[in-house]
């Protein structure tokens, strides 16, 4: 696109608009790898909020010695291939990334876990269960999407127009990040902007898109992420997941005074556990103490339910429960809490 000369940032004075001029990370010394890549990957918030980086230089694939910059998971446990260059044009980044998307979409989420722990240095039970809190629904296995995020200085036109092709044609999942440096007396100024898709301009095509994608893959792998739109007391809740619709009518039950024995009753009491933290001792802890034969891996610790000493774990609710226990919560809570809730027609996503 290579358009920032004709879009220059200006410095605000009282007396005029002065443009800043554009550099380059070449001109500045500042490299990918060690410099780019080292920044992007202590906070890849920058380039949406649903990305939890997993490793960077990762290679594992046999014969190739091809290596991804970085690796990330969005909450929905799609593998996130992050690609980086600090040229004007993007080089040959989208077909690079396409052979890095298809070559990890064999991973499996045995060796993701495994490879989180070796990248962040923790045992594989800490890394899985880092995992399992990051993705908002319970997972067998990882899915086969994976999504692509280019980061460049700038792309040439052949780059835009193939990834728009993509997007468009074959339903990929691939944004474009321009990153362009200013020079602003002794301070570097970085500009980020997403250029693909425009979120203003594209969302309804996005969402669209995505929820013929999640249709042909539920019809496939018989998953369902359907979404639902909530309303607790005077709060409006949109798009929330199977599980997080549960857990929220749950907290919002207790907070609202209904009683803990009809709060278990509408969610399957017999498989609650009460556990009895010490003095500095987190309820997830105290449930490994407690139960040590149990894994804690997809169970809610943070529901805030306690009664004396106890508190009340349950197993993350969702799945084909869901609106039984929405429904069963609803009139539980009646005469303390309006629940009500819609399916989202939107919201699901692949």
């Amino acid at each position: 696109m290579q358009q920032n000369d004709d879009v220059p940032l200006y410095r605000y004075s009282s007396a005029s608009l002065a443009p800043v001029p554009r550099t380059t990370f070449e001109s500045e010394q500042i490299r990918e790898r060690q410099d780019l890549q080292r920044l992007l990957l202590n906070d890849l918030s920058i380039l949406g909020d649903d990305l939890l980086a997993i490793t960077e230089e990762y290679g594992a694939f046999k014969d190739s010695s091809r290596r991804i910059d970085i690796l990330a998971l969005d909450r929905r446990g799609n593998l996130v291939v992050i690609e980086l260059k600090r040229t004007d044009d993007g080089g040959h980044m989208d077909l690079q990334s396409l052979r890095y998307a298809a070559m990890v979409s064999t991973m499996t989420l045995d060796h993701l876990v495994e490879t989180y722990a070796e990248a962040h240095h923790v045992e594989v039970e800490q890394a899985k269960l880092a995992l399992t809190d990051w993705i908002e629904e319970p997972l067998e296995e990882l899915p086969n999407r994976v999504r692509v995020i280019l980061v460049s200085a700038d792309f040439s036109t052949e780059v835009t127009s193939t990834v728009l092709w993509l997007n468009d044609n074959y339903g990929t999942d691939i944004a474009c990040f321009r990153l362009s440096p200013y020079r602003l007396g002794d301070e570097l100024l970085v500009d980020l902007q997403q250029l693909i898709p425009l979120p203003e301009a594209t969302d309804f095509q996005i969402q669209q898109r995505r929820k013929v994608t999640a249709t042909a893959a539920n019809r496939e792998s018989g998953r369902d992420f359907t979404r639902y739109d909530l309303v607790l007391g005077e709060e409006s809740i949109t798009a929330s997941s199977k599980q997080g619709a549960v857990k929220l009518a749950i907290i919002a039950a207790h907070q609202a005074g209904v009683d803990i024995d009809s709060i278990r009753t509408a969610t399957r009491g017999h498989r609650w556990n009460a556990v009895h933290p010490q003095e500095g001792e987190s309820v997830q802890d105290a449930f490994v103490r407690e139960y040590p034969e149990s894994s804690p891996g997809h169970r809610w610790f943070d529901l805030e339910i306690r009664e004396g000493d106890t508190a009340w774990t349950t197993p993350r609710w969702g799945g084909a429960d869901t609106e039984t226990m929405l429904d069963a919560l609803a009139r539980a809570s009646r005469g303390k809490l309006r629940i009500e809730w819609s399916k989202n027609d939107a919201g699901g996503r692949a």
